[in-house]
C-alpha cells in the first residue's frame, strides 16, 4: 500500500523540487500545493495524506496556523507532519511540538535527508523532534530570517529575488556594485526571467517592506535611510546592508 505525502510548499517551483525529490520512492504518492495556507489545509481534508511536508512561510495562514487545524481533532485521520523552516528557535520548536509536528526539518536540508525522514514516517518511526541545537551558520536560513525580519511578504516573486540577490552580494561582492551588468542578469537566469523584471519585483519588495514593516526592526538595520526625508533604500542600498550585516555575523562579530 502506498503513502501518500501532501506537499504543501511556499512556492510552486519549491514544491516541484520536493515533489522530484521523492518521485523516485516506489511505495510514495505526492500532491503539491504552493503559498496558500487555506488550501493547503482544504487539501489535508479533502485528500487525507499520511504524511504533510509542510513549509513555515505561508500566505494567510503560516505553517503552525495550518498545523494547529490539522492537528485539532477535527479531521477523521491525522497525518504525520515535517515542518520545514528557514529558522528554528526554542518557542518555535516547543510551540511545533505541542501542536503534534513529528519533525522540523531545517532548510536548506539535502535531498537524502528529506527522503530518509519520510521513509522513518512511512515506516512508523518517531522521529526526534529538532534537529541539532548548536547548527553552523547557515546564509540561506539567515537571509530568509532577515527579510521575514524585515516584513517583505514570503509570496511576492521579489522576496526569492531578493534572496537570491543577497546570498549572490556575500559571496560576491563586486556584484553589488554591478547590480545592472552583475546581480539582476544572474539572479534572473536563476528563475528564467529578465533582469528588468527582477528589478521591478525587488523594488517592489521593498515597497512593501517600506509600508508594513516595524519602523523600529527597519531602523535598527538601515538606521538613518529610514525616514520621511530620505525615504526607502535603493535596491543596491537594501541588498548591500543586508549583505554586510550578514558578512559580519557569519565571521562571529556582533551586528
Amino acid at each position: 500500500m502506498s503513502t501518500l505525502v501532501l506537499i504543501g510548499a511556499e512556492t510552486a517551483e519549491y514544491g516541484e523540487q520536493l515533489r522530484s525529490v521523492l518521485s523516485d520512492k516506489r511505495d510514495i504518492r505526492c500532491i503539491t500545493l504552493s503559498g496558500d495556507g487555506p488550501a493547503i489545509l482544504a487539501a489535508v481534508r479533502d485528500k487525507r495524506p499520511d504524511i504533510l511536508l509542510l513549509d513555515m512561510m505561508l500566505t494567510r495562514l503560516d505553517g503552525l496556523a495550518v498545523l494547529r487545524e490539522v492537528m485539532s481533532g477535527k479531521l477523521t485521520k491525522q497525518p504525520k507532519v515535517i515542518l520545514m523552516t528557514s529558522f528554528i528557535n526554542d518557542r518555535i520548536s516547543a510551540e511545533a511540538s505541542a501542536l503534534g509536528a513529528d519533525y522540523l526539518l531545517l532548510k536548506p536540508f539535502e535531498a537524502t535527508v528529506l527522503s530518509e525522514r519520510v521513509e522513518e514516517l512511512a515506516g512508523g518511526n518517531v522521529l526526534p523532534m529538532r534537529p541539532r541545537k548548536d547548527r553552523p551558520f547557515s546564509l540561506y536560513a539567515e537571509v530568509t530570517g532577515l527579510l521575514h525580519t524585515v516584513g517583505v511578504p514570503a509570496h511576492i516573486k521579489g522576496y526569492q529575488y531578493l534572496r537570491e540577490g543577497v546570498i549572490l552580494a556575500v559571496n560576491d561582492p563586486e556584484a553589488i556594485n554591478a547590480v545592472t551588468k552583475i546581480l539582476y542578469p544572474t539572479v534572473a537566469k536563476q528563475f528564467s526571467t529578465t533582469a528588468s523584471r527582477v528589478e521591478r519585483a525587488i523594488r517592489h519588495a521593498i515597497e512593501v517592506a517600506w509600508e508594513r514593516g516595524d519602523l523600529e526592526v527597519l531602523q535598527s538595520i538601515f538606521g538613518y535611510t529610514v525616514s520621511n526625508a530620505k525615504g526607502k533604500p535603493t535596491n543596491s542600498e537594501f541588498i548591500a546592508m543586508i549583505a554586510d550585516r550578514l558578512t559580519l555575523k557569519s565571521r562571529g562579530e556582533a551586528v
